[in-house]
This record gives C-alpha cells, structure tokens and sequence, in this order.
C-alpha cells in the first residue's frame, strides 16, 4: 500500500477483514522509503466500547495530542495470529531500548476470529505474552479503517509532529524499522546518540534456502468467506451437523474431518460423541510442510477439553511436540485445550512434509485456523 493512500476513504467492512502477512525482509535501508504524509496521523477514537467499541489496556485512554513530541509505533495485531506473536520480543526490546529518549508503542487490538472480540480473552493475551506497553482493543475497527489497514501485523511510525512517517506490512525488516525509530528519534532530539552496545538487527531473508522455503500457507477451517479448506466432499453444512466420513487422502494445505461436526464461519465444532483416541475415533486429518505447526482452537461452544494429537500416525515425542503437548505415562500426546487461543502443536527439527490426526475427546470443542513456521521462524518465546 502506498503511503499517500493510508488516510484514504475508510473501506467497507467485510465479513474478513485482512490476512495475517508473511514475513517480509527486504534487507534494504530506510533511504527513499520514509516521507512525510500531507495529513496528520489519525486521532483515537474517544473512548468506551459503547462509544466506539474501544477498551484501553495498560494504560488511560490516550489521544495524539498526549503523545505529541514523541516517536509512535502504531502496532496493529491479533491474540492468535502468529506472525503478530512473533514480532513481540522485537516490539518489547524496542520498548525498553528506546521509550526513554521519547518513544512509545500503541499496540491496536482487532480481531480476526469471533473469540478474539473478548476483550477478557485480550487481557489474558497482554499478560500471557507479557506486553508492557499499553493496547487498545479495536473491536469495531475504528483505528484500522482510519489508516486503511490491510494486515496483521503492520507497523506504523509517526513522527514527533504527528505524521505518519515510516510503514511496515508483515513479520520482518526489523533492521529497517529500527533504523526509522532511530531518525525520528534523533528528529525529535538533535545530536540524540545511543549506545553502541544496540546493534541493530540483521538484515536478513528469513524465506532464504537454508530457512527451508516457504512453509504451508495459513488454514482457515471453517467457509471463512470462501477460504475453507476442508477437502471432504460437500464440506460446510451451516445451521446444522453433519456426519462426515474420512476421505483416503489428504492434500498439502487441506483438511478432512470424520464424524459429526457442525460448521461455525471461524471453523468447525465437533459435535459426537464422547470417545476415546483409537483408530476408529472421529478426528480431523491434516497435511502441512514446516517446521512449526500452530492452531487456533476454542472451546466456546462446549467446554475444556483433552485433544489427542497423532503426527505421520506416531505420537509426539520430546523432539518433536510443540509447547502445548503434554504426554501421558502411556505415551500418548495430547493437549488441554482450557482457552480460546493459539497453541503449539509441533516443533519438528527440520522442514518437512507432515500429516497431523487431532482427534477430540468430547463434544464443542472449536478448531478455527492452522498457521505455520519455516526453520528460521522458532527463535520466540512460546508463551
């Protein structure tokens, strides 16, 4: 998007919003990427959330004017989104770095799937993920419409004055990013110096050969405005359940489901009943390349639950789990799915080719979306 088009007429809300943006790293300097726009940087909203749908975390509600003579990053994200999780440690280091000589973040809340309108499900994320700064929850897109927004994340730099001066679509180009924050800042401060113990990141192609490529590309479950990719014939079924039976094949980036499920437009609700994880059980069957697979799983609809998880028809092991399995003393792999959220399935050592089995225990539980991290993509906490 081009930088004059931010503050163009707000678009129309559609049923899905954005995407979550690939990594982009350009390892290309700031110079003749950094203007300032004719217009000022939109204000906030006034605040309330039956104002404007808005809920300040970490702090008062704050306005621009507040904010004038420092150098804000505008930091649009979502609780379940990876790509978003991923910027985190940058976005905290840059914090500390740098909020003493006149830097702020506003990191903007808005939500992808339905559990992500939970403003209580956004506190728990803030203090899961431990995010100092403060956060202002964006329930009715309000900020994202002002700057024309197209993905999670996406970073905004506004300058001292109050313009929009510097922006990033996506994971990555930290290196570039951090170079702007310095600009403004030493804009702001004439002769401003920092230590030179802050090295900048790496400028670096995290799609690169040795990364292992590109991994699968991210998974809606449920028709998500004609994105669904269960591959099971006739795969949605709205206002009712359905009894599906498992195809014997599965294709890279595709799902298939066996038994009763019930479609919901974030995903697909399980619906039979009661079991146990044998080879009969219902389940849903997945195909990805990675390293790292994620899923946004809720339980909305029923309550906690214990998923059981099967990967290339083995379970997990210690080399091979993600944060979120446990395994029991028989050797099964499991999850305790006890929150609508994200949670880490697998951490293989190197990318491949893999077919995931999450067969659930009891009836309500919600798979919503799998996303997924290539070899050089797992340097992050796994809160």
């Amino acid at each position: 998007m081009a930088f004059g088009a931010v503050f163009a007429a707000v678009a129309t809300m559609i049923a899905v919003p954005a995407s979550r943006a690939q990594i982009k790293l350009t390892g290309q300097t700031v110079d003749g990427r950094m203007e300032a726009l004719n217009q000022k940087a939109p204000d906030f909203p006034p605040p309330g959330f039956k104002v404007s749908g808005t809920t300040w975390l970490n702090s008062p509600p704050l306005t621009l004017a507040q904010l004038r003579g420092k150098v804000v990053m505008i930091d649009f994200w979502e609780y379940t989104c990876i790509n978003c999780i991923r910027t985190f440690p940058q976005n905290k280091e840059w914090y500390a770095r740098y909020q003493k000589y006149g830097f702020e973040i506003i990191g903007v809340h808005d939500p992808e799937f339905q559990i992500a309108y939970d403003v209580n499900n956004v506190r728990a994320a803030v203090q899961r993920f431990s995010l100092p700064y403060p956060i202002v929850v964006d329930d009715w897109y309000k900020i994202w419409k002002s700057y024309s927004n197209e993905a999670w994340p996406s970073r905004f730099l506004i300058d001292a004055k109050g313009n929009v001066r510097f922006h990033i679509d996506g994971e990555g180009d930290d290196h570039n990013f951090e170079i702007a924050i310095r600009r403004l800042l030493v804009e702001a401060h004439p002769g401003l110096q920092f230590p030179a113990s802050y090295t900048l990141p790496p400028a670096e192609n995290t799609y690169a050969p040795q990364c292992g490529g590109a991994p699968t590309d991210e998974m809606y479950v449920g028709p998500f405005d004609g994105r669904g990719i269960i591959e099971n014939p006739h795969p949605y079924h709205p206002g009712t359940v359905a009894d599906y039976k498992l195809p014997k094949d599965v294709d890279d980036g595709r799902a298939v489901i066996s038994g009763k499920w019930a479609t919901d437009p974030n995903g697909m609700i399980f619906q039979g009943k009661a079991q146990q994880p044998d080879a009969k059980a219902s389940r849903m069957k997945m195909k990805y390349h990675a390293t790292q697979a994620y899923a946004v799983m809720n339980v909305a609809a029923g309550k906690p639950e214990r998923l059981y998880i099967l990967q290339d028809g083995q379970n997990l092991t210690a080399a091979n789990k993600g944060q979120d399995v446990q395994i029991d003393a028989q050797g099964n792999s499991y999850i305790e799915v006890n929150a609508s959220r994200m949670y880490y399935l697998t951490a293989n050592a190197q990318m491949g080719s893999h077919v995931l089995d999450l067969i659930p225990t009891e009836p309500g539980i919600e798979i919503d979306s799998f996303t997924f991290g290539n070899n050089c993509q797992t340097s992050f906490p796994h809160e």
